[in-house]
């Protein structure tokens, strides 16, 4: 009788799996300093920021669009995507913080940059406000949403389609001289590859132990 004995090479297959999801701020409180996130499956990002202003503590504070008698008028909501109907509400958005105090983004501009502990595959975001952002990355990639209209507009803007930039470990939203804020980071982790089946190479594993103790019966 032939007796075939299975290895683990031959019963052990691997496969790749990604996750999507959605980085959004209203877990935090209107004030909050945001230092560092947490994007599920074991990755996080450090967040950095710089308000371009002599004024600015350079931090990346949580604005609550629900408010009202702010500092900023143009993020307190509800907002518009079209200029006449003001029915999209956001909740907590990330700003670039320019002065002591209260959360504030007078138009001084500036950047908010997140470094990843692992490579991320970028899919899109929704910026608040009246004026535009650039978003962009350390493959070169970039893209600039929103239209600049010098006037007190509580504009919507998000990115259309899937960016799907890949492999991804710092991105960089600036502001320019500009005002507004960041939300709704859209991303997709990739997964470290797990065994295809764990129940099949236990019985393989078992099947293993059955025909060896055969063999010293025999």
């Amino acid at each position: 009788m032939k007796i075939f004995l299975l290895t683990a090479a031959s019963i052990i297959g691997f496969a790749g799996s990604a996750t999507a999801a959605t980085l959004t701020f209203d877990d935090y409180r209107h004030g909050d300093v945001i230092t560092s996130v947490n994007l599920g499956g074991g990755v996080t990002a450090s967040v950095t920021a710089n308000g371009r202003s002599a004024s600015a503590p350079d931090e990346a504070w949580i604005f609550d669009t629900t408010l009202s008698g702010t500092r900023d008028r143009d993020l307190e909501g509800p907002f518009t995507d079209d200029g006449v109907n003001y029915d999209i509400h956001v909740g907590r958005a990330l700003i670039v913080q320019e002065h002591d105090g209260a959360p504030d983004d007078d138009g001084n501009g500036g950047w908010i940059r997140f470094n990843f502990s692992q490579a991320i595959t970028f899919l899109g975001f929704d910026f608040l406000d009246d004026e535009s952002v650039a978003a962009s990355d350390n493959n070169g990639n970039r893209i600039r949403i929103g239209t600049p209209t010098g006037s007190q507009y509580d504009n919507y803007f998000s990115t259309t389609g899937l960016l799907n930039w890949q492999n991804v470990t710092q991105l960089t939203f600036n502001f320019g001289n500009n005002s507004g804020a960041i939300d709704n980071l859209r991303y997709e982790l990739s997964q470290v590859p797990v065994p295809a089946s764990l129940p099949l190479l236990l019985a393989g594993l078992g099947a293993m132990v059955f025909v060896s103790r055969r063999r010293k019966i025999a």
